[in-house]
């Protein structure tokens, strides 16, 4: 069995098919529970959107984004690294939830709901890539 699954994409919103059907075969092969696998393929739905919708690519020479995730101990790690513009999306990224819909901006919400779904989330930038990472515990906290 695979210890983790990584694949490279070019920033083309097509490729998120395929990517799902990765991710459903990961999580049947690793006994993941099917709540978990869906969140995490629409975390990845959200944020290769907004990557290629958003993420200027214009100065990447070979634009590509790198999707890994992996089961380590009780934890399932979601990274995804891209070398489009420089973004940090856990920065202002906390979506009005309390006005009507009418006075709301557009934007955010699918950030924040990615956020809210995973355990632990931080950003870097490394070597000219934005580099998000998703943990989400396997097992329920003791307390």
């Amino acid at each position: 069995m695979p210890e983790d699954l990584h694949v490279t994409l070019s920033p083309r919103l097509s490729k998120l098919h395929d990517l799902s059907a990765m991710v459903e075969e990961f999580g049947d092969e690793h006994g993941l529970p099917v709540a978990k696998v869906f969140v995490i393929n629409l975390a990845l739905d959200e944020l290769i959107t907004n990557a290629v919708t958003h993420g200027s690519f214009e100065n990447a020479s070979d634009p590509k984004i790198e999707v890994r995730l992996r089961v380590d101990h009780d934890i399932l790690i979601l990274t995804i690294e891209d070398n489009g513009s420089m973004f940090d999306p856990t920065i202002d990224t906390e979506p009005d939830t309390e006005s009507s819909l009418e006075r709301r901006e557009v934007g955010g919400l699918g950030l924040h709901l990615v956020k809210s779904f995973a355990d632990r989330v931080s950003y870097e930038f490394v070597g000219g890539k934005n580099r998000l990472t998703l943990e989400h515990d396997l097992k329920p906290a003791s307390g």
